[in-house]
């Protein structure tokens, strides 16, 4: 498959619990120029928009309830036939707990309920339930790695995927990577004392339910996948609030459509078994990305 499969956005949040700070708030808006249906001559511009709260309650020094609330929305055409631009609208609570085990193990386990549609109407086809599992080995101050699993209940059938992440901070305190494979990395350089230079890559997978189509009979589901390669500056503003511009492109990008009764038995990361599906839409081709985003971090010990 040319899809690469990530964590849902907020993920990266919650695992920046293994580095020394956590993003509580985050805001991100992108858009692309027109994206050309294959085969075709219409065209359709794709908004996102993000919004990440994390709400970290400390009860001890070893033990951490998690809790928060993230919400994404797509705006796009789905089909060069259909005029209208579809909405595809995700809200997802997050509850868990940040357990240190020793000096060296972590362990952060999240029950992830969410709601993932056109938002027409709600209906019990709408929800999702995910769970993440992730363990952290602290080899050095500065260098840590994570190793767990993320599964949730998708439109079109269980999706498991195993992770296996790293984070490294130089001597110098200038060079941070993140890694939480296979969706997500981050290479980042401090020019500045207030100013930071870095290289991202983004896999994502997500799928909502349609109430509104312009199938018939009504009753599918989209699948938004897409890789997606950035460079971006990043801003201090204030003392936690941090700011980055971001410039990408979609490597792959799509958003297919299929009914509700087309299903695959496993998604193993971005492997599918038993996938007969047949899409009912067309794809656009790839592009330029342009990303924004604000977000509030808090530094701790």
């Amino acid at each position: 498959m040319k899809t690469a499969l990530t964590i849902f956005l907020g993920f990266f949040a919650l695992t920046a619990i293994a580095q020394n700070y956590i993003d509580i708030g985050r805001f991100s808006y992108a858009n692309t120029p027109l994206n050309t249906f294959e085969n075709t001559s219409e065209k359709t511009k794709v908004e996102e928009f993000g919004l990440q709260l994390t709400f970290p309650i400390v009860l001890n020094d070893k033990t951490i309830i998690l809790t928060g609330l993230s919400a994404d929305r797509s705006r796009l055409r789905l089909d060069p036939d259909f005029a209208d631009h579809t909405a595809l609208n995700k809200v997802r609570l997050q509850l868990g707990l940040n357990q240190v085990y020793s000096e060296k193990w972590t362990g952060m386990y999240v029950l992830l309920p969410s709601i993932a549609s056109d938002f027409d109407v709600i209906s019990k086809e709408d929800l999702q339930l995910g769970l993440l599992t992730l363990f952290t080995y602290k080899k050095k101050e500065n260098l840590k790695y994570k190793l767990g699993f993320y599964t949730n209940t998708e439109n079109y059938g269980p999706l498991f995927v195993p992770l296996l992440g790293l984070y490294y901070l130089s001597p110098n305190k200038k060079f941070e990577s993140t890694l939480l494979l296979p969706g997500q990395a981050d290479f980042n350089y401090q020019l500045a004392k207030k100013t930071v230079l870095g290289i991202n890559f983004d896999g994502m997978t997500s799928s909502y339910n349609l109430h509104e189509s312009i199938y018939i009979p009504k009753g599918q589901y989209v699948v938004r996948s897409s890789n997606e390669l950035y460079t971006y500056l990043q801003f201090q503003l204030g003392k936690s609030l941090y700011a980055k511009t971001k410039v990408g492109y979609s490597i792959s990008r799509t958003y297919k459509v299929f009914d509700n009764d087309d299903k695959v038995d496993l998604s193993l990361s971005s492997f599918y078994f038993g996938d007969d599906r047949t899409q009912l839409n067309t794809n656009f081709e790839k592009g330029l990305i342009f990303r924004a985003e604000l977000f509030y971090r808090i530094h701790f010990k």
